[in-house]
């Protein structure tokens, strides 16, 4: 029964992760198809590693280890560079931060106390939620062709007028890190704080969109 268990644990995963990197890729306009095997090398590395994290003692360091993950796929097996994987990291994390911590809400019957017990134990439904919301929002972006489209895996110089704003957008996108991967210490330790800091990573994330819409309009 255990060995069932953890075979449906790791299926999950398979089924969650590849509609992160697609939702990573449709926000910024880029061809799925183009990315097929990227998606699948990437799901095989991030799927286990989640998996194992998720069922370890070290569940706590969730919002760290899960980014870093991301980050090393993005890097190494999309071949986007370090801030722009930051950026696809912050805008897609935060989102399903979002996507999952509101099923967790009205499952609690807005009850805090139950919220947080639900978000420490429970994934399988989330996971599934998750990923039939990511994709209806890869769909409606597709079809839609809303996204950005200032970040490619290819080096292209920005034009001076840019930079300023670039520069901003690049140092938001590394301010936010730090209260994001605070997230997952407040939900197992620091349970308290929980709402401040998921709020202050909302706030900072809502500036780093602000800024990717004003890089974007100077394109």
């Amino acid at each position: 029964m255990l060995a069932i268990e953890q075979v449906l644990e790791y299926l999950v995963h398979f089924l969650v992760w590849p509609t992160f990197f697609m939702l990573a890729l449709a926000l910024f306009r880029m061809r799925l198809k183009q990315y097929v095997i990227p998606i699948i090398v990437s799901t095989c590395i991030m799927a286990p590693a989640a998996a194992l994290l998720q069922s370890s003692e070290l569940i706590y360091l969730i919002t760290i280890i899960q980014p870093l993950v991301f980050l090393f796929c993005l890097m190494v097996v999309f071949h986007f560079k370090f801030i722009h994987s930051i950026i696809m990291i912050g805008l897609v994390f935060i989102y399903d931060v979002f996507v999952e911590y509101s099923y967790n809400i009205v499952v609690a019957q807005f009850n805090y106390e139950q919220f947080l017990l639900i978000t420490q134990n429970e994934y399988i439904m989330q996971a599934f939620w998750v990923t039939f919301i990511n994709c209806l929002t890869i769909y409606i972006l597709t079809k839609s062709r809303w996204g950005f489209t200032f970040i490619s895996p290819r080096s292209i110089k920005a034009r001076s007028e840019t930079l300023n704003i670039q520069k901003k957008l690049y140092v938001s996108a590394m301010i936010f890190i730090f209260p994001f991967s605070m997230i997952g210490l407040c939900i197992f330790l620091w349970n308290e704080l929980f709402l401040v800091v998921l709020s202050v990573a909302s706030l900072w994330i809502a500036i780093v969109l602000h800024y990717c819409y004003k890089r974007e309009l100077l394109d």
